[in-house]
């Protein structure tokens, strides 16, 4: 057997492994509200607002970067939203640093304006993960990882229709998966958020 046919079956059998050995992750910790802003309860929200902002760690790699990656995520998981209106006066704004204002304010200003529902996203991470065992044999694992928080509230009202943090993580073993790839937890995530009917009869 010549060294291109052990190259090739080499890489045939590691494409093999790492396919075998990824698998997805989803914690979701939910503080008060429904498992989905689209319940079949509430069924239309009216005019509704996304109000982005992040929450980096300090030592965050490319945060420009992955900001304009999440922003393009969250737009994307919010199109055909089924339960309101995204068009004017709602929307998906710009990121914006709405924990630095009391809830009672935002309320007010974005009730002026028209809206029926605002949903506050704070995006902590976007990130791939890297693993290193220095054992014999060296083992490393991959994963990608989105890590969010999404509290959606009644401008009328005042009530909280949904507060919940999720964190979505998807590799495994001899996993190696570039940052690009967490776009798509962070898409995934918010669409199990916003349908009901990828929460079964929950």
């Amino acid at each position: 057997m010549n060294m291109k046919v052990i190259f090739l079956s080499c890489i045939t059998i590691l494409v093999v492994l790492v396919a075998g050995c990824t698998s997805t992750t989803i914690k979701t910790y939910r503080a008060a509200g429904k498992p989905a802003i689209c319940d079949g309860i509430n069924d239309n929200l009216g005019h509704i607002v996304v109000l982005p902002e992040t929450a980096w760690r300090s030592d965050q790699k490319e945060p420009t970067k992955r900001e304009s990656m999440a922003l393009e995520e969250i737009k994307n998981a919010f199109e055909d939203f089924p339960c309101g209106n995204l068009s004017t006066p709602g929307g998906i704004r710009d990121y914006f640093s709405w924990s630095s204002k009391p809830e009672s304010e935002i309320l007010k200003q974005l009730s002026n304006e028209g809206v029926d529902t605002i949903i506050l996203l704070r995006i902590e991470e976007l990130t791939p993960n890297f693993y290193l065992t220095f054992s014999l044999p060296i083992l490393w694992a991959g994963s990608n990882e989105a890590d969010f928080s999404i509290r959606v509230l009644s401008v009328t009202t005042g009530d909280v229709l949904t507060d919940m943090r999720v964190r979505r993580s998807t590799g495994g073993p001899f996993n190696i998966r570039p940052a690009e790839w967490s776009r798509h937890e962070l898409r995934a995530a918010l669409r199990d958020v916003i349908w009901m009917e990828n929460h079964g009869s929950e």
